[in-house]
Parts: C-alpha cells; structure tokens; sequence
C-alpha cells in the first residue's frame, strides 16, 4: 500500500542512524576495494557511536549517538587534515519536559569541522594518535505532541483509495542555539591487510558556545578509515 504523510510526521532517530551508518560504510567500502596501496595523499572516513554528554547539558538532554564522515589530506606520514560533518541524536529529559509541560521531545546537533591530525606509528599495525578540531556547532531541541494525522491510503488488491488517519508526533516548540566549538581528543588506527584500510577507535572531548548553555560531550567512535 502507498501512504503518503504530512511533514509533521517525524522519521525515528534509530532509523536514520542505521540508513546513515550503512550508507557510509557502503561507500568507504567501494573506495577501499580500489584501494591498491598503503601510501596515499588522500584520506576518507566514517563512523558512528555513543555520544555522552558532560556539564550542564547532561541534565537537560539524554546520552545519544552519532555518525560520522569525512576526507582530507595526509601532508606527511605523520600529520593530516581531515573536513568532517557529525550529526548526534539525542533525547530530552523528564524534567526538561515537564518544565515546558511537553508529552515528549528529541533534540540533535550536527557540526562541521577542521581537524589536524599527528600520527605517532605511521606503517605500524597499531597507529595511535591525537586530533583536535575547530568548527561551526548547531544544536536543535524539538518538543512534540503525539496526534493523528489523515493520510490518503491506495490498496492495489481492491484496486481502490480511502482515507484513514494514522499515529505521529507533531512539532510544537523549537529551540536552536548555534556557535563556535572545538575539540580534543586522541584515537588509534589498526591496519587491515595491505590495503590501507584502517579500522580506528577514537574518543575526544567537544565544547561549543551554544548559547546559555554550552554542549559539552564525548564522543566515542569507531569506524573505517583510508
């Protein structure tokens, strides 16, 4: 059956996390299956994981998740820059919910970002290193209404339309404060045969003035890098 809802009908978080994680992997997987050699210029990446937060916005908003990606350039076996975009998802607290006196409510922030790069082990199977960053932060916080909306339903057995109405939530309230941040943080590259295939594990530490309330949070990902 075909169904076609209005725009207050929101995607579920987990989901895009899930589409948004296989494609990236998809696609370093068709760049890395060129890949011939372990020596390069050019670097690409991409990740997902848990996204703790810490100081005042961990009592305002729930632990949540990210993905991801980016390309660079390696100057040297021992230092590159990376341009990365991350998108984390979040929930609201119960308390920030019954402040505002909302049923519910989700929250996201996504930023672009430079990164410098110094590698210690470069050619080693296991390659530490540390990494910082600098960019423009974004924080959305969205509270919502569960309600039903009418949607118009085609079904091909009986070859006829009729109308229905179905769950969604509706947006209600939006708070979107935005700012400058950076990062710090260190990680390690383990090799993956000859390739220049790179499984990584990385942690760092993010602030960005967003508004009243900084965001405050530590990331912890893993994922592939080239």
């Amino acid at each position: 059956m075909k169904t076609h809802k209005h725009n207050c009908v929101r995607s579920r978080d987990i989901r895009f996390f899930g589409k948004t994680l296989l494609a990236i992997l998809i696609l370093l997987c068709v760049v890395l299956t060129a890949a011939a050699q372990d020596e390069h210029k050019l670097t690409i990446e991409g990740g997902g994981g848990v996204s703790p937060l810490v100081g005042q916005i961990s009592n305002r908003l729930d632990t949540g998740w990210h993905v991801t990606f980016g390309a660079g350039y390696n100057f040297t076996r021992h230092f590159a820059v990376t341009g990365d975009f991350m998108y984390n998802g979040f929930g609201v607290s119960r308390a920030v919910l019954n402040e505002a006196r909302v049923p519910d409510g989700n929250a996201h922030l996504w930023a672009i970002t430079a990164n410098p790069k110094i590698r210690f082990a470069p050619g080693h199977k296991l390659d530490p290193y540390v990494v910082g960053g600098v960019g423009y932060y974004r924080r959305v916080v969205e509270f919502t209404s569960p309600t039903l909306v009418p949607v118009t339903i085609f079904d091909p057995f009986f070859g006829a339309f009729f109308n229905t109405v179905v769950p969604a939530n509706q947006v209600i309230g939006r708070i979107t404060r935005d700012g400058i941040g950076g990062s710090i943080g260190g990680g390690v590259d383990v090799s993956v045969g000859s390739s220049g295939v790179k499984l990584f594990g990385e942690i760092r530490y993010h602030h960005a003035n967003t508004g009243a309330i900084d965001t405050q949070m530590v990331p912890i990902t893993v994922g592939l890098r080239w």
